[in-house]
């Protein structure tokens, strides 16, 4: 069975496969329920289909946008190496000192002892004449 919510892909840096939300932000069905949400609860506070239930329906909409786009965010960062390709599009420095200290903190935590150390790509420069 296929999953509509996570989607398979391998990090940009160290090349382990992972999985990732891919909603980035509400749908739909979210409004749809997030409306009948704030219905029931204008009917649950005020006995009655009250106009001022769009203060739920805004407050629940804000919300649950900001819960899905922290949830799509929060699973782009690779686990074994800490690489963040949304990070990295902005500053690519960022996003390599990010790497650098996920990699230090790594080491000097216990958790090295339990994973394996991602094999990293060596970075090879070529010197010009």
């Amino acid at each position: 069975m296929k999953s509509r919510t996570h989607r398979k892909c391998y990090c940009a840096f160290c090349g382990t496969e992972r999985s990732v939300y891919q909603k980035r932000h509400i749908s739909v069905v979210d409004v749809l329920l997030v409306s009948v949400a704030s219905g029931l609860a204008s009917i649950i506070v005020w006995q009655d289909l009250d106009p001022r239930a769009v203060v739920f329906l805004a407050f629940g909409l804000g919300i649950s946008e900001i819960f899905v786009l922290f949830r799509w965010r929060l699973s782009i960062a690779c686990r074994k190496c800490g690489f963040d390709p949304v990070l990295y599009k902005k500053s690519p420095e960022k996003a390599a000192l990010r790497v650098r200290e996920f990699m230090e903190d790594r080491r000097q935590g216990s958790l090295h002892i339990l994973l394996p150390a991602p094999r990293l790509p060596a970075i090879v420069k070529k010197v010009s004449k």
